[in-house]
């Protein structure tokens, strides 16, 4: 694969074969990929596509099991050429400690004694970025936005050839956004390289000359001029992906039971969301998809009490605090979050349990009856394991992620939530933890899930809505989709008109 999809140049990073496995898993297979300096190249696909693995082995982080890589037509050397390159994460890489002016200066300090000093490049830089007046300020009393403008600005003030952006405007306003696509821009025009990874679609049609979309480890294609849409990519992302509607796509919602589980009206947050109002009744599986900062994975987190909103919200005939206490469990994206890293599998399958349940006189554990309520759950909810007591750690990524949906559901809740479900989990236990979801929901219980893919809600729900700026779209039934693409299209089309609303309004 080329620039222009033809002959191969020797100018900027060439990539060939490049290979890369985690014990069984293939996170890359063979990809081919040229990256010219002058431009802004978008890398897109789906969670689990290899897009991370492919920028660490590009910053050096980590050595391809096959391939090469080739930088201006010099074998690529990890060693020496990682420091031509800066890495701007989506979650702030930095030191909160010192302040803002020493974390751009961080890298640089070089052999002498002395306190390295601001330069007026870097002072420059960090006005730009409108952080020039925080420069005595200690990081950790600045805000995760100018957290990241800050380890922008050391990325931009650094002599750095390569610059990999990944999601690095997830906690940025629409202006601070701007301002860095400024400066991303100004960097590729001064002949440096310079990748974009991100979820937003239509920033990788504004800003990027070419966008790769990644699927299975390859790269599946380039599209650049006419080709580079919105729709376009959204389809890339999802073609030829095998993807058939589960149990849940083959309920319509209108066979779901009439009575209203979920209520919330005038549902209002005081910076993500405003007058959201949603209705889920028993047997459905409803989704929310949104990029970050559309507000959709605060809606999911408020359903759980975990952000504060005013407005109603009736939960099984309760309503307060009560319907969240007693209605609701909640499953967060990270399972290290949800997960006891120092308990057995089993310890960890009835942690939220009450103590009537594995407690008796004196509050003594009722250990049989843990034992035998442990060995249950692991058949009732597929988890694979070869004995209940041992370490969690010792389990597969998938069977961590059902012990932690099979925790929230021992908990009997008439409202499920869980953000990306099956994040870093292989297609088997994904297509296991859609049963256990579909099971749930048809036994007369509500579940919300919190989407960042396309073929997730296609297999997993009911019905969709996409939250964009703060507003929520109405609902498209995934039943009446035969094809993945169309309802990609559909999503991304429902994004692109919920942000010009409110272009139109403001």
């Amino acid at each position: 694969m080329s620039t222009a999809q033809g002959a191969t140049t020797r100018e900027g990073i060439n990539i060939r074969g490049v290979s890369k496995r985690y014990g069984s898993t293939i996170a890359l297979d063979g990809v081919d990929l040229d990256i010219v300096p002058g431009e802004v190249l978008g890398i897109a696909g789906p969670n689990g596509a290899g897009k991370s693995t492919l920028i660490r082995i590009i910053a050096g982080e980590e050595k391809p099991d096959a391939g090469e890589l080739s930088f201006d037509g010099i074998s690529w050397s990890p060693t020496v050429d990682w420091q031509a390159v800066a890495v701007v994460h989506q979650e702030p890489q930095l030191f909160p400690n010192l302040t803002v002016a020493e974390n751009v200066l961080v890298g640089r300090e070089g052999t002498n004694r002395a306190k390295p000093r601001l330069g007026d490049a870097d002072a420059r830089v960090m006005d730009a970025l409108g952080i020039g007046h925080l420069r005595k300020r200690q990081l950790s009393d600045c805000s995760l936005a100018t957290q990241q403008r800050t380890e922008i600005a050391r990325a931009v003030a650094r002599s750095a050839r390569v610059f990999l952006f990944d999601e690095p405007n997830s906690a940025l306003t629409a202006d601070e956004s701007n301002e860095l696509f400024r400066e991303i821009h100004k960097i590729a025009a001064d002949g440096r390289i310079v990748l974009l990874v991100t979820h937003r679609l239509q920033d990788l049609v504004a800003h990027c000359k070419r966008v790769a979309v990644v699927r299975d480890g390859r790269v599946r294609t380039i599209l650049q001029g006419r080709a580079l849409t919105e729709d376009g990519i959204a389809r890339q992302m999802v073609v030829d992906s095998g993807a058939v509607h589960g149990s849940a796509a083959r309920k319509s919602v209108a066979q779901a039971s009439l009575q209203p589980v979920l209520s919330v009206r005038d549902w209002t947050h005081r910076k993500a969301f405003r007058d959201i109002a949603l209705e889920g009744r028993a047997g459905e599986i409803i989704a929310l998809v949104g990029v970050e900062g559309s507000g959709s994975r605060e809606l999911i987190r408020s359903f759980a009490g975990l952000e504060h909103c005013s407005g109603t919200m009736e939960i099984a005939g309760l309503t307060g605090v009560s319907a969240i206490d007693r209605g609701t469990a909640y499953v967060p994206a990270t399972r290290q979050l949800s997960l006891y890293s120092n308990f057995s599998v089993g310890e960890n399958l009835l942690v939220r349990l009450g103590a009537p349940e594995i407690a008796g006189f004196g509050m003594m554990l009722k250990k049989r009856r843990m034992k035998e309520m442990a060995a249950d759950a692991v058949k009732r909810f597929l988890v694979k394991t070869r004995t209940t007591t041992q370490g969690i750690r010792s389990l597969s990524g998938g069977n961590q992620q059902k012990v932690a949906i099979a925790q929230a559901l021992h908990c009997g809740p008439k409202l499920l939530l869980l953000e990306e479900p099956t994040r870093g989990v292989d297609i088997h236990s994904k297509a296991e933890i859609y049963r256990l979801l579909r099971d749930y929901a048809d036994a007369g219980h509500v579940v919300v899930i919190f989407c960042t893919e396309v073929l997730e809600v296609y297999e997993a729900a009911d019905r969709v809505h996409v939250m964009a700026d703060g507003r929520l779209s109405p609902a498209l039934k995934v039943a009446d989709y035969d094809q993945v693409e169309q309802l990609a299209t559909d999503i991304a089309r429902l994004e692109q008109e919920s942000r010009e609303t409110v272009l139109t309004v403001g």
